[in-house]
């Protein structure tokens, strides 16, 4: 290894070297005659083990030079390897002569306040794949994602109601015991211009049981199942603006619920089966490391069979944090406000709904591609469900 280029080579040898130098000049400074010939043998045989030991010390440190450089030298390779292609950050040891297509000019200007600019690894991180199933962020164009999920309600209602017996009258109940569940394929794919292509495929199953007073003291329950392909939904959302200082992203939606699912099985009803057209607005303000969301929907229903359950208005509010770059956490209210059913064209009084439910999530990255989304949902109001849980695994292509 040539010394001369290496400073910490010199510092060392100028450190260690110093003694022996120091021991030349006090023996030149020293008459031979002054000292018999076997002091002065013996001061020679000294003077040559200190060299040797010296050399042996460089060579040492000639070694653990070697190896710094040596794993200096890797660890820039590694850093330039694991780097994105795009990326702007200068390499280490970059070569005096760059290709073109690694010449990158620096950005002259810092961000503007309140904008967020998201490299391609940011592009994987939790918060982005959740604010995409969240549907308040599209994917780029030629990227595609398949979600396979499984879903949970329970629903458990209390009905009044009068016991007529002939030894009198007395007010009971009816509970109806119910269990709903969901499990499908959702699939989006970006397209040009900020657009997006959405499908869901959905299959569910409800179990029920309904127990109500056969008598003054007596109670019947009746038990029950079905099951029917759920109603497939096909949507397509469109960026309608990028966030920019106080101005948030926009997202319009618009998604067609076919009535593919059928609305009884086995005398059960499903909650499937209707047409249904909704149309909505999502806003993200993103302030790393968290993600405000709001949507405004809304929703009409066909008439089936002279039934009309009734056009909905949604809104809700939502936060996400990215407590790491392969985990999120998030946290939202969703509320709906369903009109009167119905039926025949006459209006059911009391038909009329507020549903109202406090959604809770977390995101997990397992792979480059792969992500394990969970979530659980309180209901606040009578007709939401008293509690819901989902899991999903987007993979992306």
């Amino acid at each position: 290894m040539d010394t001369d280029k290496n400073p910490n080579r010199h510092l060392l040898n100028r450190r260690l070297v110093f003694p022996a130098s120091l021991l030349h000049v006090v023996m030149w400074g020293i008459a031979p005659s002054a000292l018999p010939t076997a002091a002065i043998a013996d001061t020679s045989t000294e003077i040559a083990e200190l060299k040797a030991a010296v050399a042996r010390r460089d060579a040492i440190i000639d070694e653990l030079l070697d190896r710094v450089v040596s794993l200096e030298q890797r660890w820039a390779q590694a850093k330039v390897a694991a780097a994105p292609a795009s990326s702007d950050l200068a390499r280490p040891n970059p070569s005096p002569n760059p290709a073109p297509s690694d010449r990158r000019s620096r950005p002259n200007t810092a961000p503007r306040p309140g904008v967020v600019e998201v490299d391609p690894l940011a592009a994987e991180r939790a918060l982005e794949r959740t604010l995409t199933q969240e549907g308040v962020l599209l994917l780029p164009a030629g990227q595609f994602e398949l979600e396979p999920y499984v879903a949970y309600a329970r629903r458990e209602t209390d009905q009044p109601t009068l016991v007529i017996d002939p030894r009198g009258v007395a007010a009971g109940s009816i509970e109806s015991r119910r269990n709903e569940w969901d499990l499908g394929l959702r699939g989006r794919a970006g397209l040009p211009w900020d657009t997006q292509l959405e499908l869901d495929i959905p299959y569910r199953y409800v179990s029920q049981s309904l127990v109500q007073p056969s008598s003054l003291n007596g109670l019947n329950e009746a038990k029950g199942n079905g099951s029917s392909l759920g109603d497939i939904k096909v949507g397509f959302a469109k960026t309608l603006l990028q966030q920019d200082q106080w101005w948030p992203d926009l997202v319009a939606r618009l998604t067609w619920d076919s009535d593919t699912g059928e609305r009884f099985d086995n005398d059960l009803a499903l909650g499937i089966g209707f047409s249904e057209l909704r149309g909505s607005l999502s806003a993200l303000a993103r302030q790393d490391p968290l993600a405000l969301t709001a949507s405004l929907s809304y929703e009409t229903t066909f008439e089936k069979d002279n039934i009309d359950p009734g056009d909905e208005l949604g809104i809700s509010f939502g936060v996400s944090l990215a407590a790491s770059p392969e985990t999120s956490l998030s946290m939202s209210l969703a509320q709906t406000f369903a009109q009167e059913t119905r039926i025949g064209g006459q209006s059911i009084p009391g038909s009329d709904e507020t549903t109202s439910v406090m959604a809770f999530g977390a995101s997990f990255i397992l792979g480059r591609n792969l992500l394990l989304s969970l979530s659980a949902v309180v209901g606040l109001t009578d007709s939401a469900p008293d509690y819901a849980f989902a899991v999903s695994l987007p993979i992306r292509f």
